[in-house]
């Protein structure tokens, strides 16, 4: 049964015994124990603790509603009711079939009755939202997070968070946004900051990314980062492992736990908390002990964990590992609109070690011969490398044009780029809004037919008639089999990496 709001539940033994009984409860190891995590991510039921008209448990509700979540919900609300025109139980005790997991919109000060409440109905995992621990950097919320643990654990509970938003499964429709994708992709993700995982997997998605599960997991009272790692390295449905981590619990065993899943599979981590503001701002955020930058540079270097300095970046490793294969070198050619940004990504391109080949006299020719079926002139173009077509707008002008370039075999990736803002009529159905929709199919279609490593920058979104146009693209694009990027510079920096990963790794690696 839910106590009132506002009723303190810890009484906290006097005892050091008893209290240090639950700190070693709070730093138990948990090594093998990876049947009790899975469990975490396949729930068969579930249950809101604390949903309520207008509260953040009518949100989770209408989440799993709107992901199809495979199993029975259960609304928990002492004053019962409906929420939603679903049937709310007062109790835990009253919801007609067993209950896996639970997630906790309830106030800190009463989670030791929910606990016992999961206990008698044979919970598997809490999923706490509920804050108010040891992020509070108080000693009350410490040691409030020590009994949860404590207390959860000797009933065989597992806890995620507390402040966290817990897990994502697409598979079985377990969501914590109503618009995530409802497909199962090859991307297992980490995230200690539930309003990061939110932001990372809706810009993953944009460009075609889809995952295996998620977990968002806030303090890491018990679930930590760790455990975590050792799950996904061992989930055959998981390729690739992306992770923000603002502090880790055991720094042995998380080095231990890093470097056996990027012997495996790739791991791209982004370090929150890496300055002395950043280190703060963690501390407050989700209780996180930082660890030094030297340690951290240590991490990255003897594990061959990938190192990104920014969520866009972590995005952008993954585009790269998905939808392109280790290239053979790093000679790479450029074809679009505006010299302006040709000569930029030239820039970029070279500033990462990229080759900007030069293209020989008899593919110039072969494609000046092909533009002339087109156009009276050339001028206005750049023939070299960067290739500049503004000049043209057909499709079968754009595919001709690309497909000479793909069959030039010097080339290990092609690279198509525009800006959806460089037109003088920033308008749907403008001329150069047509150029880039048939350049754009173009790409794809030369791509799908040779085979060609391919991948298309979409520069300079400024409008949201641009924004609109941009997404619209990258969504066609990704589903075309593309790498999409957003800048130049990121799109070389994120091809980088990777090359410098498999490089690292041999021709084996996943």
């Amino acid at each position: 049964m839910l106590p009132e709001r506002g009723r303190s539940l810890l009484t906290s033994p006097a005892s050091k015994e008893y209290h240090q009984t639950i700190v070693n409860a709070h730093h138990r190891p948990l090594h093998g124990n990876l049947g009790s995590i899975g469990s975490i991510f396949n729930p068969a039921s579930v249950a809101i603790a604390g949903a309520a008209e207008g509260r953040i448990g009518q949100a989770f509700l209408a989440c799993l509603v709107d992901s199809c979540f495979h199993g029975p919900v259960y609304p928990i609300n002492p004053r019962g009711g409906e929420i939603n025109g679903i049937k709310t139980y007062r109790n835990l005790a009253d919801a007609p079939g067993p209950v896996d997991y639970v997630i906790s919109c309830i106030p800190s000060d009463s989670t030791r009755l929910l606990i016992d409440d999961c206990a008698d109905k044979g919970v598997k995992t809490i999923a706490f939202f509920t804050a108010g621990f040891s992020e509070m950097n108080g000693h009350d919320g410490r040691r409030l997070e020590d009994d949860l643990v404590f207390r959860a654990r000797a009933r065989g509970i597992r806890v995620l968070g507390p402040n966290c938003l817990g897990v994502y499964n697409p598979g079985i429709g377990l969501s914590f946004s109503s618009d995530f994708p409802g497909q199962s992709g090859q991307v297992g993700l980490l995230c200690q900051s539930g309003g990061n995982a939110i932001y990372f997997i809706r810009a993953a998605a944009q460009r075609g990314i889809r995952f295996s599960k998620a977990v968002s997991y806030g303090n890491a009272a018990d679930v930590d980062e760790s455990e975590l790692l050792d799950y996904f390295a061992a989930d055959s449905d998981t390729k690739m492992v992306a992770a923000y981590i603002e502090g880790v619990k055991d720094g042995r065993r998380f080095f231990e736990a890093c470097h056996k899943l990027a012997a495996l599979k790739p791991l791209i981590i982004l370090k929150g908390g890496s300055t002395g503001a950043g280190v703060r701002a963690a501390s407050s955020h989700t209780g996180a002990l930082a660890g030094s930058e030297e340690a951290w540079d240590t991490l990255y270097r003897q594990t061959n964990a990938i190192r990104v300095d920014y969520l866009e970046e972590m995005v952008d490793i993954l585009v790269t590992f998905n939808y392109l294969p280790r290239l053979e070198g790093r000679n790479v050619i450029v074809c679009g609109a505006g010299g302006g940004f040709s000569v930029i990504t030239a820039d970029d391109y070279a500033r990462y070690g990229f080759d900007l080949v030069g293209l020989p006299q008899h593919i110039r020719h072969t494609m000046s011969e092909h533009i002339a079926r087109f156009v009276k002139s050339e001028a206005g173009f750049m023939m070299a490398n960067p290739v500049d077509i503004t000049n043209v707008i057909t499709f079968d002008s754009h595919y001709g044009t690309l497909q000479i370039l793909a069959g030039f075999n010097d080339v290990d990736l092609l690279v198509g780029q525009f800006s959806v803002n460089n037109s003088v009529w920033p308008a749907s159905g403008s001329k150069y809004t047509v150029w880039i929709d048939t350049f754009t199919e173009a790409l794809a279609k030369v791509h799908a037919e040779t085979g060609k490593p391919s991948a298309l920058i979409i520069h300079s979104m400024l409008t949201p008639f641009d924004l609109e146009k941009a997404n619209t693209l990258a969504e066609r694009a990704s589903q075309a089999g593309l790498a999409v990027f957003h800048s130049s510079a990121r799109a070389a920096l994120a091809l980088k990496r990777v090359q410098a990963y498999h490089e690292k790794t041999g021709p084996c690696s996943a």
